[in-house]
């Protein structure tokens, strides 16, 4: 049986119709085997600007009470959670994760404390 997962209520996201980061509520949770939250289920966040809405499965989040201590290095073959935030030696700076594309390869947008928004890729 699956662990129940419990994703953060609020999070600070990339909308793409506002076209910045607005922090956005959890809207609702659709579980993967109709009964129980876990990693697998889809979680629906909206924007608390424009009310648009976005889907990200549980792979993609950090769960409620999970603290970022140690910021992980930046590694285009690691994997990363919305919420998390990282540090990039390029940049030399740390970032927050803020939105997800899927594609081949993935790609996240970190919001940098000094360089803004950037597109990285992920999961190579």
């Amino acid at each position: 049986m699956a662990a129940t997962f419990s994703p953060i209520e609020e999070l600070d996201l990339y909308c793409r119709f506002c076209n910045k980061v607005i922090p956005a509520q959890l809207d609702r949770s659709i579980a993967e085997s109709g009964r129980v939250l876990d990693r697998l289920s889809t979680f629906e966040y909206y924007c608390t600007k424009c009310f648009k809405t976005a889907c990200y499965t549980g792979t993609d989040l950090l769960e409620q009470n999970t603290q970022n201590e140690t910021p992980r290095t930046y590694k285009p073959t690691d994997h990363f959670l919305l919420g998390e935030t990282i540090f990039h030696q390029s940049f030399n700076e740390h970032g927050v994760v803020v939105g997800k594309d899927n594609g081949t390869p993935s790609r996240i947008t970190v919001l940098f404390e000094k360089s803004g928004l950037k597109k990285l890729i992920q999961d190579i």
